[in-house]
């Protein structure tokens, strides 16, 4: 029986699975460094968001506390009799905030002494019997070489078929794992992106209500005037 060498299709396979599960890591980082982005993009919004939140309160108790400097200066004057009391209030610089952003063995042989007394036929006739029987002898041990290598040969195809086989199958689950893996960073990925935009969306109205807070701000100060006090 001939033996054959794994074939080059198996080898191709082989690489080509690994090059798969190459390909599929690298997605899969690809995926989780967009998701890193995202989150910190989405920390910062939060940030912005709540800076936003607090200034727009800010500037609403700013305006409440100078309406009601206001009431008390107008009730003081009410009940002045001697003089008018007068005050300033200073007015605050509002900022805008930024949209960011074989070896044959062989050998003589030795006749016995009794074939000297033999005649010539008979030790010719030994001679062939004996070459004969080293011939056959010969002819068996290099079959039976033959036979070892080939069963050595066939028995190293079979494990290298064998080792071939479980590296697909390692190479096929380490690409589910990364797929795997893959899909669930870009599910983080797309719900991270929704959190984003609708983010987005919550820092451009409370910005919106800033600016309104800080509009109701400047008018409270003008109309309060030098008269608060």
């Amino acid at each position: 029986m001939m033996s054959h060498p794994p074939s080059r299709a198996h080898t191709h396979t082989v690489t080509v699975h690994a090059r798969r599960v190459l390909d599929s890591r690298s997605a899969r980082k690809r995926a989780e460094s967009d998701a890193q982005q995202l989150a910190n993009r989405i920390q910062h919004l939060k940030d912005e968001v709540g800076r936003s939140v607090r200034r727009t309160k800010e500037a609403g108790e700013r305006r409440k506390e100078i309406e009601g400097q206001k009431k008390e200066s107008e009730k003081r004057r009410e009940h002045a009799h001697d003089g008018r009391l007068a005050s300033t209030i200073q007015k605050k610089e509002i900022e805008e905030i930024g949209y960011y952003g074989t070896w044959v063995p062989g050998g003589g042989q030795i006749l016995p002494e009794k074939s000297k007394g033999m005649k010539k036929s008979e030790i010719t006739k030994m001679k062939q019997e004996r070459e004969a029987k080293l011939l056959k002898e010969n002819r068996k041990r290099i079959e039976e070489i033959k036979k070892k290598r080939v069963e050595m040969a066939e028995k190293k195809r079979k494990a290298e078929e064998i080792r071939i086989v479980k590296l697909k199958e390692q190479y096929k689950k380490k690409m589910e794992a990364e797929a795997l893996k893959r899909t669930l960073a870009e599910k983080v990925v797309t719900q991270l992106e929704e959190e984003e935009a609708r983010l987005i969306e919550m820092l451009k109205e409370q910005q919106v209500q800033q600016q309104k807070a800080y509009m109701m701000l400047q008018e409270t100060i003008v109309e309060g005037g030098p008269s608060i006090g």
